[in-house]
């Protein structure tokens, strides 16, 4: 039998003591679960934090940190993400001390501030103060709740998580980020742009002072209106008070400016340099915050200013858009760009000039000519600027100068400076059509988007491909870098890696040529547009039919690029790019110089001066009746002199490629310092180059003595095709080497004509495939085949 007294349950209250501890035990760990239930199921605030960073608005902003364009966020607010990092403790000050003084030390409630309001509110007998913390704010502005004692219970443990899940500084960055500003802006970043125009690190103690009391009831104190800065004046001064008790400013040092003498203007959503934007925001679509982009608000205003007085001069012409782009060389930085005459539906003003894909002219024509240079041939080399047909897949190819013109022998920097047609095809031929293209897509001129180099053909050296004002400028660039390509940057600090694409030298030899005014006297004369206060690179272009006009300049500092034309394509009234695009260069060029220089192209040292002759090109010899002076890439003493004979007998000898152009001329302006070499002279209509990589000087490698006779027109195989209600004729022509007396020409083995010098004829042609003979007195022979439909 069990004694009662020894039983472990005996005792009643040690029963009752028991009962109660575990029933205090069982409360403990029952609200211990609760309370962990409660906290696993509340908002995970660190990726909230991460939320709210990534989908902020956008500020996009000039190199300066001048707003260019504001974009919401999400959720439709104006909000401009400001990293704690950002804050400066004098802003931090003003909004802890208008909000939440302890904040930096209770865990997300404030007993003491529960307390005080507790019993203000019973003593007044209605709610007339909070208690909220900056915590509790943060998770109403997160999510918002109705005002119910259930919803504050729920509140305080979100804050509790909150604290337990965040740090301090997270805490205030998410309040200084999302705190109404007035109207749909939210945060201090915003705020400071709007109301003072500065960023968040330049606001004065006053400044913060004003935006800390904003929160509380953005209504009342809205800036936006007399009154609403009076209301924030006036609670900034009570702040001032409070920081001052607080230790957070000096008291002796306070000083509180009137309401009127209040710095405070609403600024404008930002809409400048819209084109630029929609560009930038294409390369960044999802950057959120700041985004500083590399554009000099200064001048974009300038330029935007520039383009549009020069409306109503260019619609005389039947102009009715243009577009300009000026660039950093050094590190390539975009600086202004400009897309058309105005951002908005005339004249298809949306549309980005900058970007358009348009008709290259002659814009391309000095990346020929360095390919050239590259290859072994000098400024002074002579090219042929004569008429001349070639064969091509789609049919007989004859280009023309600009003027219809044709000015025979030519040396590169005269063929470069005047843009000349006839010597950029003869150069190509030579050079190499897919060697050309090739070099084009090096500095993205051309892409894998566009077509092959065979759908150009020769015409590419006159600018047959489309091309942007954008790639343009980029790759003029390259020559204004010494022969350094680095592709354009739209953001400030953003380097760019480069790659050489030109000897130095060529470069040099190149920019030399394109700021040499008196290198295009022939075709341009010396345009008062084209009369600089500093030296100054300078191209043109004109695309067929007068659909575009360009010009590009560049210094050592700036590449300024300008296109005119219409978006729809239509053409102009036959004005050139020159005239049309020179005045607005000017303009932007005196802009950027107006109070010091860019300074000269460095020389290489391996670029070299030295005497040549003015009617051979050639460095100078004895007997050379005038000279000029001429770049050369090594040692000149290397070349070969100039051999012209005594004084009495100057004359330029020209092979017989020239007859043609020779029998015009004479018959238009009599005899004159040309005349055909009769012996030794190279047959070829072009001329060769070598193909060797120039870092030093190599002579060119002189064309192949090809003797005899050769028809250049027709070409062989040619088709042509007779209209019933036109008359066709065939145009015969032949060279000779050495001059004959005549040639005669035979089709199908019947003599039709005899010619004399330059050995040309048309022929009525009959239907059939025909063989053509052009025989020598000599009995040289040439021949080919042709078919008449």
């Amino acid at each position: 039998m069990i004694n009662p007294k020894k039983h472990p349950f005996a005792s009643v209250p040690s029963m009752r003591r028991l009962g109660a501890f575990a029933a205090l035990l069982v409360v403990l760990v029952g609200s211990a679960v609760g309370v962990s239930l409660l906290l696993v199921s509340l908002p995970d605030y660190g990726a909230a934090l991460q939320r709210y960073r990534e989908s902020a608005g956008t500020l996009v902003t000039d190199r300066n940190g001048r707003p260019l364009r504001l974009l919401p966020d999400t959720h439709g607010d104006f909000r401009i993400w400001t990293g704690i990092d950002r804050v400066p403790e004098r802003v931090r000050h003003a909004f802890l001390a208008a909000e939440d003084k302890r904040f930096l030390y209770h865990p997300g409630f404030d007993p003491i501030a529960i307390v005080r309001a507790a019993a203000t509110n019973l003593s007044r007998g209605r709610t007339v103060s909070g208690a909220s913390t900056i915590t509790q704010q943060v998770v109403r502005l997160i999510t918002p709740r109705p005002r119910t004692w259930r919803a504050k219970v729920v509140e305080l443990c979100k804050s509790v998580k909150m604290e337990l899940q965040l740090t301090k500084d997270e805490i205030l960055e998410l309040y200084l980020n999302l705190s109404p500003m007035g109207g749909n802006m939210r945060g201090v970043g915003i705020a400071a742009r709007t109301y003072f125009g500065k960023e968040v690190e330049r606001l004065t103690s006053a400044e913060a002072a004003i935006l800390a009391v904003i929160p509380r009831s953005p209504s009342r104190c809205d800036l936006r209106r007399p009154e609403g800065i009076r209301i924030a004046t006036a609670e900034r001064d009570r702040l001032f008070a409070r920081m001052a008790d607080l230790g957070w400013i000096d008291r002796g040092g306070l000083t509180y400016a009137p309401a009127s003498r209040v710095k405070v203007e609403t600024r404008p959503t930002a809409l400048e340099a819209p084109h630029f934007v929609d560009f930038v925001l294409g390369r960044r679509p999802s950057s959120r915050g700041e985004l500083r982009t590399s554009l000099d608000l200064d001048l974009q205003h300038f330029a935007e200013r520039t383009l549009a007085s020069h409306r109503t001069r260019l619609a005389g012409s039947d102009v009715r858009q243009a577009g300009l782009l000026v660039v950093s060389v050094p590190d390539g930085e975009i600086l202004a760009m400009v897309g058309s005459f105005g951002y908005g539906a005339r004249d298809q003003g949306y549309n980005n000039a900058v970007l358009a894909m348009r008709g290259a002219g002659s814009t391309l024509k000095p990346f020929l000519y360095g390919l050239a240079l590259e290859r072994g041939l000098d400024a002074s080399t002579e090219i042929p600027d004569t008429f001349r047909t070639y064969p091509t897949p789609y049919g007989e190819y004859l280009p023309f100068n600009a003027d219809r013109r044709s000015y025979g022998p030519v040396t590169i920097r005269s063929a470069l400076g005047n843009s000349l047609n006839l010597a950029a095809v003869k150069t190509i031929n030579s050079v190499g059509v897919d060697q050309f293209h090739s070099f084009l897509r090096q500095i993205d001129i051309v892409d894998d988007r566009m077509a092959p180099a065979d759908h150009y053909g020769l015409g590419l050296a006159i600018g047959n491909v489309e091309v942007s004002l954008y790639r343009l400028v980029q790759a003029y660039a390259a020559l204004a870098r010494n022969g350094l390509y680095r592709p354009l940057t739209a953001f400030s600090g953003e380097g760019t890696p480069a790659t050489r694409v030109f000897a130095p030298e060529v470069a040099y030899v190149i920019s030399h040529i394109l700021s040499d005014s008196s290198a295009r006297l022939l075709t341009f004369g010396n345009p008062g547009f084209f009369d600089f206060p500093v030296p100054v690179a300078v191209k043109t272009g004109t695309s067929s039919r007068y659909r575009d006009g360009w010009v590009i300049g560049y210094t050592p500092r700036h590449v300024i690029g300008v296109w005119v034309g219409n978006f729809n394509g239509t053409p102009n009234r036959g004005s050139p790019g020159a005239g049309l695009c020179g005045p607005i260069l000017k303009e932007i060029v005196e802009h950027l110089y107006r109070s010091d220089s860019p300074g000269t192209f460095a020389r290489p040292p391996a670029v070299q001066e030295d005497h040549i002759c003015w009617m051979s090109g050639k460095p100078a010899g004895p007997h050379c009746p005038k000279v000029t002076r001429e770049l050369f890439i090594g040692d000149p003493a290397t070349a070969s002199r100039c051999d012209l004979p005594h004084e009495s007998e100057h004359f330029h000898e020209l092979s017989p490629a020239y007859a043609r152009w020779l029998y015009r001329r004479e018959a238009e302006q009599g005899v004159g310092r040309f005349r055909l070499s009769t012996v030794g002279a190279s047959m070829s209509a072009d001329f060769s180059i070598s193909g060797a990589s120039r870092l030093v000087r190599h002579a060119m490698r002189p064309p192949e003595k090809q003797p005899g006779i050769h028809i250049l027109s027709p070409h062989e195989r040619d088709r042509f095709v007779l209209a019933p209600h036109a008359e066709v004729r065939v145009r015969f022509h032949a060279v000779v080497q050495p001059v004959v007396p005549y040639v005669i020409w035979l089709v199908d083995g019947m003599e039709i004509a005899r010619t004399a010098l330059p050995y040309e004829f048309f022929w009525k042609p009959l239907r059939g495939r025909h063989t053509v003979h052009a025989l020598t007195p000599t009995n040289e022979a040439a021949q080919v085949q042709i078919h008449v439909e």
